[in-house]
């Protein structure tokens, strides 16, 4: 059963059907599925003025479904962070769309109107935080950025016409961290507003690094094919980090020399490819101990780690802190939020 308590002032918690009379950003009708004590609850935080941020959060032991529609102007900011809904937005300026969201996936989207059918694809535990900005308070933190950002964002943020979008994306391990520190802030209540304002600024600003403009890769010298080829490499190596390919087996694979794809990881990503595998694995661990059940020497081993003393000062490198220490401290303030 979710627990319903919501302590700090100025928070609201609501099952979701009683959410739709109070929430300022979706109503909500037409819910199926839901059992006496385990209904889905709904959460919603004015942080400042133009940004909200909202948790949906369920133990469901079958399937469940909703109706639901947009009640204002915002930009939303998605963040998945366990279960898989399905989002079948059936009243959007760009037509019908069909989104399947999973744990890890994020997304960030405009639409004047919006309405659709939520479906859980799956048992058990479904976390979910969206942020919500105007387009106003975005364009101002913005300012000095707008050349730099994706251009459907920017489309938005300057009021064009048919300026509605959507993109979904896979959240990098920073972020799922970062969103699951503000899940666990406002789902605890025990944290300041200012933490929490923080919070969600920074998530903000990651989700519009991640999807920088076209224009601004274009102009780095690279020509769109070799882009697409470094962008593949690093998935590759996202996918295979705890054994990757080495540089040889790269160069071999995309016809591109080694000197040449480290010069477009330092101009895309600003870091060679060890430095850019390194410190992905090291957020992966992150997300590992604040997400799992994993103790220290399963996290190293799971990285690819074969020496955990080697794992244990590169953590504390990176982080400030030994992994066991950093461990100790999550599950404190998970027991914390759950006490």
């Amino acid at each position: 059963m979710v627990d319903r308590s919501y302590s700090a002032r100025n928070k609201d918690c609501w099952l979701i059907e009683e959410a739709s009379r109070n929430s300022a950003v979706r109503e909500f009708t037409a819910v199926n599925g839901c059992e006496s004590g385990s209904e889905p609850v709904w959460r919603e935080l004015e942080l400042r003025t133009g940004l909200r941020a909202s948790v949906f959060e369920a133990t469901l032991s079958q399937k469940l479904s909703f109706s639901y529609q947009k009640k204002n102007n915002f930009i939303d900011f998605g963040f998945f962070l366990e279960g898989t809904i399905v989002n079948n937005m059936h009243k959007t300026p760009l037509g019908p769309l069909r989104i399947v969201n999973f744990a890890g996936s994020g997304g960030l989207g405009f639409f004047r109107e919006m309405a659709g059918v939520v479906e859980t694809e799956d048992l058990g535990r479904t976390r979910i935080i969206h942020l919500h900005s105007s387009p106003e308070l975005l364009r101002d933190l913005l300012a000095v950025d707008m050349d730099i950002i994706h251009e459907d964002l920017r489309g938005a943020l300057e009021g064009r016409a048919d300026h509605d979008f959507f993109l979904h994306h896979t959240m990098d391990p920073i972020v799922q961290s970062a969103a699951n520190e503000l899940f666990n802030g406002l789902v605890g209540g025990k944290c300041s507003r200012i933490y929490l304002e923080g919070k969600a600024l920074e998530l903000m600003g990651l989700q519009v690094m991640k999807l920088e403009s076209s224009e601004s890769v274009r102009s780095s010298g690279f020509s769109m094919q070799e882009i697409e080829q470094i962008r593949s490499i690093q998935q590759e190596l996202k996918e295979k980090f705890d054994s990757p390919p080495t540089m040889a087996e790269l160069s071999s694979s995309y016809m591109m020399s080694a000197p040449k794809i480290q010069a477009g990881f330092q101009e895309l990503y600003g870091m060679t490819v060890f430095a850019f595998l390194k410190e992905y694995k090291l957020r992966k661990a992150r997300v590992l101990f604040e997400d799992g059940n994993m103790n220290v020497s399963e996290v190293a081993w799971t990285l690819g780690y074969t020496n955990l003393s080697h794992f244990s000062a590169a953590f504390k490198k990176r982080y400030g802190v030994l992994p066991k220490k950093f461990l100790t401290s999550v599950r404190n303030r998970r027991n914390a939020v759950l006490a």
